[in-house]
């Protein structure tokens, strides 16, 4: 079977994936009051909230800036945050995040970045994000554990989030040892990593970077999520709607459905019923978050559009 084939398969079964999901979400739901929450929701406070997520691009592309230039590749700020516009709008589009990841491999190996090393930081890439993400939905767990009264899941958590810890440790300690030295020798994409990984050791100013950028990118997403839930007519506890946000962030990125529709609604609904919120409020607030990265996607692709053609009017004055 061909690549493209593959692809297309995968996408066909997340979409089904999502449709099965959001159709038994929507089974029994009360239309009229779920049109009164979203029409009643106040324009500005969305508006807010699309413009905030929306700036979650600079730190993103900041954060592919410098993987990329300590891999040896060489790109400035206003071309990573070029790329990194349009990115947005591809993962809406495709079938997969990988297509995203294509494109910028594609952009930097373009400016002679080796395209092992491209692979190499996209990767690395993926890995701080997912990292970053899984911290602060395993807070979001424990703030719903405490807020909710759920104190029987609380050893479950520690010892999933005892397991994640030392999962990492250890994956650290095996990439540091000779062993794994001696195995690197043989593919220059795990040389590379190794020397990415002393690199980082040896500069803890980078590395702190990488994870306030990580981490930060999160945290502004989850902030604009309870945002909207507030703005919807969800009316508990703060903390308790930033941990449902934290967890329903991470388990939409999961390669499941298209672009966590389905998924994100579902972890609305049952996170937030432990707080006595109505179906047809979780689902508002979360549908309403979609069209917001939806918005914010096709801003990503409106912004790459302007930027593009700079460029080229650039070139062409250069040429003449």
């Amino acid at each position: 079977m061909t690549a493209s084939p593959r692809v297309w398969l995968a996408f066909f079964a997340k979409l089904l994936v999502t449709l099965l999901l959001l159709t038994w979400l929507l089974i029994g739901v009360d239309w009229s009051e779920f049109t009164r929450i979203i029409s009643q929701a106040p324009i500005f406070p969305w508006l807010l909230a699309t413009v905030l997520l929306t700036t979650t691009l600079f730190p993103v592309a900041r954060r592919w800036q410098l993987i990329v230039n300590a891999l040896g590749g060489g790109i400035a700020f206003m071309e990573s945050l070029r790329v990194t516009s349009l990115i947005v709008l591809i993962n809406q589009c495709v079938p997969s995040n990988l297509g995203g990841d294509a494109y910028r491999i594609l952009m930097v190996t373009k400016q002679g970045m080796a395209w092992k090393r491209a692979v190499l930081a996209a990767l690395i890439d993926r890995f701080a994000t997912l990292f970053a993400l899984a911290i602060i939905a395993l807070f979001g767990i424990f703030i719903i554990i405490n807020t909710a009264g759920l104190a029987d899941f609380a050893l479950l958590t520690i010892a999933g989030a005892s397991m994640m810890v030392t999962g990492v440790v250890a994956a650290w300690l095996i990439m540091r040892s000779h062993l794994f030295a001696k195995f690197a020798q043989r593919f220059e994409i795990l040389q590379k990593l190794l020397e990415v990984l002393a690199d980082l050791i040896n500069s803890p100013g980078k590395t702190g970077t990488l994870v306030a950028l990580s981490i930060g990118v999160h945290c502004l997403t989850v902030i604009v999520m309870a945002m909207i839930a507030v703005n919807t007519g969800i009316d508990v506890p703060l903390l308790a709607i930033l941990g449902v946000c934290a967890v329903g962030l991470l388990l939409a990125r999961l390669p499941i459905s298209v672009s966590g529709w389905g998924v994100r609604e579902g972890a609305y609904v049952v996170a937030f019923s432990a707080f006595g919120v109505s179906q047809e409020a979780a689902l508002a607030a979360s549908i309403t978050y979609g069209l917001t990265e939806l918005t914010m996607a096709v801003a990503g692709g409106l912004a790459w559009l302007l930027m593009t053609g700079k460029n080229e009017a650039e070139k062409r004055n250069v040429r003449e």
